[in-house]
């Protein structure tokens, strides 16, 4: 099989009119350096008819290989190679006949066959020549097979990892959003009799949240504006159920809104202010998200005014999982700081290329 890829390949390459060119050059520079050396070493020591006879053997052995190859298209190399060989011969019998006539036409040299044995000399050398040539052209265009498989292997490879990447962030959002899903369905049925005008709130933010969220179907890339807007509606719904204990602020400059941004990459550190910062003290307190531009950089800042770090620090799934994609979408050139929020909290601060988002 690997055969006949090979061959369809050599057929297809000698089908564009710039390989034949190309080629053509190079056998015809060859021809005339075999035509020199003739008229050193051979019998005729005239360039001329070494000229015209090797330019005539050579450009008809070739054209004969060229048809030939193109009309049986052999699928093995050991026939491709009979069929060469059946060319070579019978193109350097008819090439140099063809040059005979041409120097006795034109130019008025009379040679034949028993002229020197110019004939026999020519055949031979002839063949040596043709396929040292052959075997070089086709060394040249199999090289150049070997590289285009390389190199669709290495696409074929590209796209395997992307598309393993891809379904990896897929799965790591679906580890989100469904937990937070199922919080707030819980915590609205638990305000439906009690509350029931916090539990219509917060079910009218959670259908914001979800239409904005669906209306992304988990692509690989939003804008800020759209992660903001959900991170927005999902701080509404946990001030429904904190009140007046959950405070927040949003900071993004108007040339970063629109800015491509990696989803669901903001708000599982908003959940984790919220829920490890915030919900477990008394008085609650106050998240700040920043984003700016430093450079090639793009930072987003969770800051809280919490417990900070007695609880925040604790494995959990939501950290582990922005740290796993920014190390898969971004690999060494996106980072996750977690850091002390003087006086009181913790801040979170992702960095990410701005070329690269």
């Amino acid at each position: 099989m690997e055969q006949q890829y090979e061959t369809e390949f050599i057929f297809k390459y000698w089908l564009k009119f710039k390989n034949i060119f190309t080629d053509g050059i190079i056998i015809g520079v060859i021809n005339s350096t075999l035509a020199l050396a003739a008229t050193i070493i051979g019998p005729v020591k005239s360039f001329l008819p070494n000229f015209i006879l090797a330019h005539s053997m050579g450009i008809t052995v070739s054209l004969a290989i060229l048809f030939s190859l193109l009309i049986v298209r052999p699928r093995t190399w050991k026939l491709f190679v009979l069929i060469a060989g059946i060319d070579i011969c019978l193109g350097l019998f008819i090439g140099l006949q063809i040059g005979f006539m041409i120097l006795r036409i034109f130019f008025n040299i009379d040679l034949d066959w028993h002229t020197e044995k110019v004939g026999i000399q020519a055949m031979i050398a002839g063949i040596f020549a043709s396929s040292a040539l052959l075997y070089f052209l086709i060394s040249k265009i199999r090289l150049r097979y070997r590289n285009e498989m390389i190199e669709q292997e290495k696409i074929k490879r590209l796209a395997v990892e992307k598309e393993s990447i891809s379904a990896n962030l897929r799965m790591l959002q679906a580890q989100i959003e469904p937990h937070f899903l199922f919080n707030t369905l819980s915590n609205i049925l638990s305000l439906i009799d009690s509350q029931p005008d916090k539990g219509k709130s917060m079910l009218l933010d959670l259908t914001k949240y979800l239409r904005t969220s669906l209306s992304r179907t988990l692509p690989e890339k939003t804008t800020l504006s759209q992660e903001i807007s959900m991170i927005k509606a999902y701080l509404d719904i946990q001030k429904i159920r904190m009140d007046e204990r959950l405070k927040y602020r949003i900071d993004v400059p108007d040339n970063l809104w629109q800015h491509s941004f990696p989803p669901m990459l903001l708000q599982p550190l908003v959940e984790n202010a919220v829920k490890h910062g915030l919900e477990p003290k008394v008085d609650g307190g106050e998240i700040v998200i920043r984003a700016s531009r430093e450079n090639d950089l793009l930072k987003i800042e969770v800051a809280d005014t919490g417990l900070g770090f007695s609880d925040f620090d604790k494995p959990n799934v939501g950290i582990a999982n922005v740290r796993e994609r920014l190390s898969l979408l971004f690999g060494e050139r996106g980072r996750l700081m977690i850091e002390e929020n003087k006086p009181q909290g913790v801040r979170t601060t992702i960095e990410v290329p701005i070329n690269d988002v």
